[in-house]
Formats: C-alpha cells, sequence, structure tokens
C-alpha cells in the first residue's frame, strides 16, 4: 500500500499535463469516452462479482473479480499500444485524449483494486 501515494501522485501531474482543452474535437472526445469505459465497466463488474461472492457466506477474494480485473488491466495496455500509434501518426489532440483517458482507467483500476481487496478481507 506504500506505493499507492506515489503512484496517484504520478496519475494526477500526468492527468493535468494531458487534460483535454477547451477546443477539442469530436474525435478527441471520442477518443476520451473508448478510453474510459471498458475499465469502468469492468471495474464495476469485478466489484459485483465480488459482492456477490461475499452474498453466498464466502469471505474471500473472488476468482471471478480477479479475472475481470486482469481484464481491465489489459484494456489499459491496449489503451497503451493504441495512444503509441496515434503518437506516430501524429495526431496530438487525440493521443493526448486517450493519455488523460488512461490516467483516469489506471486511477479507476487503482481504486477497484483496493475495494477488491478490502471487500475480499485481505
Amino acid at each position: 500500500m506504500i506505493i499507492i501515494i506515489p503512484l496517484c501522485i504520478v496519475i494526477g501531474f500526468l492527468a493535468w499535463r494531458l487534460r483535454p482543452r477547451r477546443l477539442e474535437t469530436r474525435a478527441s472526445r471520442i477518443a476520451l469516452m473508448v478510453t474510459i469505459s471498458p475499465p469502468m465497466v469492468m471495474a464495476i463488474m469485478a466489484v459485483v462479482f465480488q459482492l456477490i461472492h461475499n452474498a453466498a457466506g464466502v469471505i474471500s477474494v473472488a476468482e471471478a473479480a480477479n479475472t475481470i480485473f486482469v481484464a481491465g488491466l489489459i484494456f489499459i495496455g491496449l489503451g497503451i499500444m493504441v495512444l503509441i500509434a496515434f503518437a506516430l501518426l501524429r495526431k496530438k489532440e487525440i493521443a493526448k485524449s486517450i493519455g488523460f483517458g488512461l490516467c483516469i482507467s489506471v486511477f479507476i483500476i487503482v481504486i477497484e483494486l483496493g475495494l477488491l481487496e478490502w471487500l475480499g478481507g485481505v
């Protein structure tokens, strides 16, 4: 847990540097939403599966929740590869929007990890 605070500081700094401007294009908004949505959905699904697992009377981390958490991490990895592709194509505004979305996605994953561990009793 000692790494969480510096990680949140780095994520906050990167999010501040990559924040979208007022003159963002429609493509930038779509890139931002496409980057944030899959990890958000995965986080909600993992927490729901963990709550269902806890409601069954077993206090441990559910395997389904772990699998969904890893799927969310895979979406972040795919987002990084797409970010690199747009950066190489010199699509600056779209790349900045994807980077900002990845910062938010990583923050969501960190919160999800803490919540799953808390619900799992670890």
